[in-house]
């Protein structure tokens, strides 16, 4: 009888220390209207700063296609320069399709007037 005196025992101060632990964690997890303020402004921030970096993601596009258009244009203007002085590189010679008109000798008028 002894063992089971000492059994309820314990099982009665451990049902209290369990319940006086719940009943004094009770008060200590509601939320204040202060936190839920501070709460609403945090996520109010959050939804900003993720509208703005939506906004910086776009112009990084922008600016990057831009970036691209310009690096194309160098890139064309370098080939069109090369093939520029590849043609100078040639000089007289630059245009072998040209052929110089040839000078008219048959002309008998020296220019004096009679």
């Amino acid at each position: 009888m002894n063992a089971r005196f000492l059994s309820i025992k314990y099982s009665t101060a451990a049902v209290g220390f369990v319940g006086i632990a719940l009943l004094t964690s009770c008060g200590a997890a509601k939320i204040t209207d202060e936190q839920k303020a501070q709460i609403s402004e945090l996520r109010r921030q959050q939804a900003s700063l993720g509208e703005k970096i939506k906004m910086r993601q776009s112009e990084i596009a922008r600016l990057e296609g831009e970036i691209a258009d310009r690096e194309r244009a160098v890139a064309k203007c370098n080939e069109e320069k090369l093939a520029l002085e590849q043609r100078l590189a040639k000089y007289p010679n630059a245009w072998p399709d040209y052929t110089e008109p040839a000078k008219d000798t048959t002309k008998t008028n020296t220019g004096k007037k009679k």
